[in-house]
Order: C-alpha cells, then structure tokens, then sequence
C-alpha cells in the first residue's frame, strides 16, 4: 500500500476522538453481556443475540497525535464481541459495517480477517450513511435481537427519516452530534446543500440555527428535543443521555447522545461514561475550580464549591440531591436513586457509596435502617 493510499484511508484520531473510541467500547462490552446473559445464556429465553451497526465506520484504525497506529471503534467492537459470544452458546453477534468509502471498508474487512475474528457474524455495506440505513431491513431479527446504532457523521448532519426507526425498536442508539461544525459553520453558510443540511439537521431555519449556534449547550438541546418528539411510546420508556467531549484547550466538539427505551440502558451509559472519564462526567480541565470554596448561598450554613455544567463531579450529585430534596421529610433513598437513574448525565449505579459518602461529609446527612435519610446537621466542606 502506498503511503498516498495509507493517508486516504487511515486518518489521524485526536484525544477526544480516541477517549470516544474507549467509551464505545466499554459500553458495548457491558451492555453485550448484560443482553446476552438476559434469561440465562443458553438462548432459550430472552434475546437470541446482538446487533451493532456503524454506518461511519472507517478504516478500522487510525493514527494518533504521534503517528502510532491505533484501532478505532470498529475493530474494538468487533474483537470484543468475538471474544463476548464465545461465553453465549447458541446466541448471535452480528456486526453490521458501512462507510461510503469502498477502500475503507476493504482496509477493515482485511484487520478483521488478519485478527481472526471468526466467532462473530459481519456485513459489509459500502453506501452513503443514510441510504444504507433507509435501506437496512432488520424485520426478521426485531422480536429476538437487541440493537445499537452508532451513527457518527463527521459534520453536524443528521437525517432524521434515517434514524427515527431505529429509536422506536427495541434497542439503543449513541448519536454524535458535531456541535463544533454548527457553531463555527453555520453563520459563513452559503452553499444551499450546506443550508440544508445544518436546517434537516436542527429542523430550524438557518436564522434560529445561527442564533443557537452562539451557545453550543442550545445546539445540542435541540438534538435532544427533536429526539424526544421522534421517539414514540409513553415518557417512561424515553430515556436519554449526554455527554460532552473536549480538546485539551477546553473546545467543546462534540456530544455522545445516547437514546434507549429501558431504564437499564441509561444507567449503564452513564456509568461507563463516568467511569471512562475518571468518576467525573467529562473530561474538561476545571483548573482546580472544582475545589474553590464559595459563600454559603442557600443561608443553611452550607459552604460549598462552584458547579461547572460541563463537568460534573460527585460533590455536585450530592449538591443537586441536596438542593431538591432537603425539605422532604421522610426522604427515602430509593427516591433519590430512582432520580437519578432518570437524570441524563448522573449515574447512581457504581456511585451510590461514593454519593453517600459526600451526602454525609458535606450536608450531614444520615442514613437510616428503614431506608430514609435526614439532612440533621448542614456542613461546610
């Protein structure tokens, strides 16, 4: 291969891009295991397998800041669920692969064969993203396999008609929305297909959208209202989460939106995102604000620290718990717990000691046998 041929098909992956590539990964892990081991594991009950599907898929590998090659999120996902299956007799992992470049596709099918990936069904597609979706007809697996789109397009470009049909089947779907393309692009578009793109998009016309784009925060919550319109069914079974990914100079890129119909999809996101950030909930550099002790705001004799919305630690689960709960009485800690498997960003699963420990530390809380809790005494930090 030439090296004009390596630059067209292997591409550089940034930091952010990479810690991404680790979070899709350790989901898949999990929510593979979690679906598989569903009714036991023999396939009787329950889900007869997995689905993945990537519809952007790449190369397969890439290049880091320091020219090292290093696997995306394909070739992870597909030697981790050939690993997985192997503990489910009698249960499925098929792996569905697009991208619009044949060259691509070919560089990701020879990885593939060369790691002797042969416990895992694969389907090569070499279409544009959205065609292929319009066109992938998954009738047969529906009523006994579980689904996980991973749509990531490059720019902000979403084609709602595409997608919408796989929110509202049994199964997950992790969309990356390129906040970046629409805050710095939108104002200079002129080009009528770059219009509307950037209007299918946010389902606004250009003026609202170039308005929006002056806060990334209102770009991305407009994804998410367009999604909760598009989901069908009753708002229990709606469950959407949010996470942002930055570069080393705190540039906001991009959201990791994870859309599911069970409570148990969120919650598990939300743990491994939190766990693949370091038990915080990106990986933005607070500079230490985090720690910076400010007046006692509320006038309960609480001395607390500042919140950074695009960066949440423990201390501010407990602070939102805090805040929304201290006058109930009783307060039980299943409520609290029931709160937060809801909460788009904050997990509860895999911090519940953690969360309690701060409770405590910070707002004096005590936790009682029969299950409820008392703020008693306020703390300063």
């Amino acid at each position: 291969m030439s090296k004009q041929m390596d630059t067209e098909i292997i591409t550089e992956a940034k930091p952010h891009t990479i810690k991404k590539f680790e979070l899709i990964e350790r989901y898949v892990d999990e929510w593979a295991r979690k679906i598989l081991g569903y009714n036991g594991k023999d396939g009787r009950n329950g889900s007869k397998g997995v689905i993945y599907i990537d519809c952007m898929c790449n190369s397969g590998v890439y290049l880091d800041e320091k020219g090292n090659l290093i696997n995306g999120t394909a070739l992870r996902v597909a030697q981790k669920l050939n690993d997985i299956i192997t503990n489910y007799p009698g249960k499925n992992a098929i792996l569905i692969f697009n991208d619009i470049s044949e060259q691509r596709i070919e560089h990701l099918k020879s990885e593939i064969e060369k790691a002797n990936l042969t416990n895992i069904q694969v389907v090569y597609r070499s279409e544009d993203c959205d065609s292929f979706l319009k066109g992938l007809d998954l009738d047969e697996y529906k009523s006994k396999f579980n689904t996980l789109l991973l749509y990531d397009p490059y720019k902000a470009a979403i084609d709602w008609d595409a997608v919408t049909p796989f929110l509202n089947i049994w199964g997950e779907v992790i969309i990356n929305h390129m906040v970046s393309d629409t805050s710095r692009g939108a104002s200079q578009a002129k080009k009528k297909d770059v219009i509307v793109r950037y209007t299918e998009t946010y389902q606004e016309d250009i003026a609202t959208i170039i308005k929006m784009g002056k806060d990334k925060h209102q770009l991305n919550d407009a994804i998410i209202a367009i999604i909760n319109k598009r989901k069908t069914g009753s708002p229990q079974n709606k469950y959407i989460a949010s996470f942002p990914f930055f570069t080393r100079t705190n540039g906001l890129v991009y959201n990791l939106i994870h859309c599911c119909s069970n409570v148990e999809g969120i919650k598990l996101f939300k743990r491994v995102a939190w766990k693949t950030f370091g038990d915080k909930s990106s990986l933005k550099n607070t500079h230490g604000n985090e720690l910076q002790l400010q007046l006692d705001l509320n006038g309960d004799g609480v001395v607390d620290s500042p919140t950074d919305e695009d960066c949440y630690f423990i201390k501010d689960i407990a602070k939102y718990i805090y805040n929304k709960y201290k006058h109930d009485n009783p307060l039980y800690l299943k409520t609290i717990y029931a709160d937060l498997d809801e909460h788009p960003v904050f997990p509860s699963d895999g911090y519940k000691n953690d969360i309690k420990d701060a409770l405590r530390s910070t707002y004096g809380a005590e936790f009682h046998r029969d299950g409820t809790v008392k703020f008693s005494t306020a703390k300063g930090v």
